[in-house]
Formats: C-alpha cells, structure tokens, sequence
C-alpha cells in the first residue's frame, strides 16, 4: 500500500502554515469522498492521501479571509435558492423551508461586525 511519506514538501509561498494544509486536506478528501474526480492523475486510492498529493503538488485552489466569508455567503445563498427551488406547496416542503432559511440566515445576514478578527477591540 502507497502513503505519502512525512515530511510533506509544500511550497511555503502558497501554503503559509501546516494547519492550513490540514484543513485543505480535510475539506478536500471530504470533496472527493463525496464523488469529486481527484485534480491529477494519481496512483493513490484513499482520498485522504490523494488530498495531500494534490496539495503538495500546488492543484488545490482556496481563498482566505473577506473572500471566503463572500463564497460562503454565495454557496449558503444558492444551496438556499435550490432548496426553496425545488420545494413544492406541501407542508413537509414548507417546514423543511423555513428550517433551511433558519439554520443559513446566519451566513447570509450575518454583519461583518460580527466576523472574528474584522472590526476593533473594545476593552
């Protein structure tokens, strides 16, 4: 069986610390566990391993800070849209709604003053 060996080899420009590399590994294998076709042609078969390689090989794109609180946003937005889309006029679908837009409105409208490390210290 192939793993990856440790140490990994990231190029320190594009990932600026090891946490961030787990969490895009995390987030990744999660992608391709859920049906996603690996970025490169790999000989690895568990989706953890295939993660790291694609990371290691600098494939994997990611945004950080303001610009993911907006891709955030855009996804809650149109996973909200598609819900409420594809739900008929039944009770079951209108509970299911409203269950939907409670669990995301926190995504969508939520303030910036709101967001962690984003607006002044008060002491």
């Amino acid at each position: 069986m192939d793993i990856i060996s440790v140490p990994i080899v990231v190029n320190k420009e594009w990932i600026d610390s090891r946490f961030r590399m787990v969490v895009l590994a995390t987030e990744r294998a999660k992608q391709i566990m859920s049906g996603a076709k690996p970025i490169i042609p790999t000989k690895y078969i568990k989706a953890a391993t295939i993660a790291l390689h694609e990371i290691s090989e600098c494939r994997v794109d990611y945004v950080i800070g303001k610009e993911a609180s907006k891709a955030m946003q855009a996804a809650a937005a149109a996973k909200l849209l598609q819900a409420v889309g594809g739900a008929g006029e039944g009770t079951e679908e209108d509970e299911t709604k409203k269950e939907i837009e409670k669990d995301l409105g926190i995504y969508i409208h939520e303030p910036e003053e709101n967001i962690p490390g984003s607006g002044s210290r008060e002491e």
